[in-house]
């Protein structure tokens, strides 16, 4: 295992810079653990991130916010707009490689409408960029030192590389014991559902959500539930954004857009059903789902809708035109991958129109978002919400959080939500969203609660 910092050009660069900001690589031949790098930067917990993604080739880690690109705005496009005046005053050194690694990485809240106080230390829009980041991709890592010019020291530089190649950590392996499970509002919102089922049409779709509350006996280690959460979801992106005392934590297979290289792609994912790890009942079950009038019905609204929202700003758009299977752990999904090529050398108005997509809020849009503020419990927050990374290259990647939780100390809060259409049942969506609680109760290791 060797490093390579190549001091000399990084010294050199540096010093040559007329840059405000200087952001500087080394890299390893080795990928590092995140879990280990959550338990080494313990003293900077309240301000890390990290993203992976569903290929598990990429993944980043982040901590100590050097700027926070953080408002109140409605539209997405005030933190692209910043984060572009910004990273225009940083001087990118990486000798070690072809492209550099900085980015930053966060979130925009569900409704810019709509938030509550346990969501306050979020925002409504709120993305940091790290003093360091450190990306696994394809077997070797990159550490990202970022820093104003004239207090960059090569020492500085190579003391944080040794602290993020710990050898021999002891991670702690518990989780406290549970005091207390309780769905919030459950009977409620099965009434909700059955009043929602009777104002729709076979052309309208309102996506519906509730929560979950486990209280423990301590607070939960973070590095404990993401190790967990490594080894099961393999097909599913990970995302994890701390603000102070609360973290966001999902494990999701929703992909909302990527844009490299001019070329935007994106997914629609929508219509679900239990996956049970028995060869011959999933593979009857998968039959009947791909010929499920429901599921195929809530999955074509979901694609329409995506092809009408991009129309505006690719061309050479390509799709499947039948859905395929996206599987994970618990869940089958059906899902259609779009492509298309940019025609607009600005792609910051796209999020606004994508998202929500009909499969986090439903159809027609304004209406059921409308609803969704009017008559859901309590406030999505970031679940369900654009969360992802913007680079210095104009590329980026939001995927959409479902299947997640906030994190206040002791406590976690679980959201689970499923579109309803003028034939769903109101029990049927109550014991879906039970399913769809179980990648975070996995990962917190309470799943035989469910």
């Amino acid at each position: 295992m060797t490093l390579d910092v190549k001091e000399s050009e990084i010294v050199e660069a540096v010093y040559e810079s007329n840059q405000t900001w200087v952001s500087v690589e080394a890299k390893l031949d080795y990928e590092l653990d995140p879990t280990i790098l959550f338990h080494v930067t313990e003293d900077c917990a309240g301000d890390r991130f990290y993203f992976k993604k569903n290929d598990n080739e990429t993944s980043f880690f982040g901590y100590h916010a050097i700027k926070r690109f953080k408002n109140d705005f409605e539209n997405k496009q005030s933190i692209f707009r910043e984060w572009e005046k910004y990273k225009n005053d940083i001087e990118l050194i990486h000798p070690s490689s072809e492209k550099h690694h900085l980015k930053i990485c966060g979130g925009f809240q569900f409704s810019s409408h709509k938030s509550g106080d346990e969501w306050r230390e979020f925002g409504i829009n709120h993305f940091v960029l790290p003093e360091v980041l450190v990306t696994m991709e394809q077997g070797k890592t990159f550490i990202t030192y970022t820093v104003e010019s004239e207090n960059f020291e090569i020492d500085a530089f190579l003391a944080i590389i040794d602290k993020l190649t710990q050898k021999d950590i002891q991670l702690n392996d518990k989780i406290g014991d549970i005091k207390r499970i309780d769905d919030i509002y459950k009977d409620e919102w099965r009434d909700l559902v059955k009043d929602t089922i009777d104002i729709l049409d076979e052309n309208k779709k309102i996506v519906l959500a509730r929560k979950r509350l486990i209280i423990f006996d301590k607070n939960v280690n973070i590095s404990y539930i993401l190790n967990r959460a490594i080894q099961g979801e393999h097909n599913s992106y990970l995302f994890v954004l701390e603000s102070q005392d609360s973290v966001f934590f999902s494990q999701t297979p929703e992909q909302l857009m990527e844009v490299s290289d001019d070329v935007l792609s994106t997914k629609a994912v929508a219509g679900t059903i239990k996956r049970t790890h028995q060869e011959e009942i999933d593979k009857a079950n998968i039959d009947a789902f791909l010929n499920d009038e429901k599921n195929l019905n809530e999955h074509r609204f979901v694609v329409e809708s995506i092809l009408n929202d991009i129309k505006p700003y690719v061309e050479q758009i390509t799709f499947n035109e039948k859905p395929q299977i996206l599987t994970n752990d618990h869940l089958y999904h059906l899902y259609t991958k779009i492509k298309g090529r940019l025609t607009k050398t600005s792609y910051i108005g796209l999020l606004d129109n994508l998202h929500p997509t009909p499969a986090l809020g439903g159809y027609p849009k304004d209406e059921a978002i409308s609803y969704i503020e009017q008559y859901e419990f309590g406030t999505r927050g970031l679940y369900g919400a654009p969360v992802g990374y913007i680079d210095m290259y104009d590329n980026c990647e939001f995927i959409v959080a479902i299947r997640s939780m906030l994190i206040k100390k002791n406590q976690a809060t679980l959201f689970a939500g499923c579109g309803i259409v003028h034939n769903s049942d109101a029990d049927s969506e109550v014991a879906e969203t039970a399913v769809k609680f179980s990648p975070m109760m996995k990962a917190l290791g309470v799943e035989k609660y469910e």
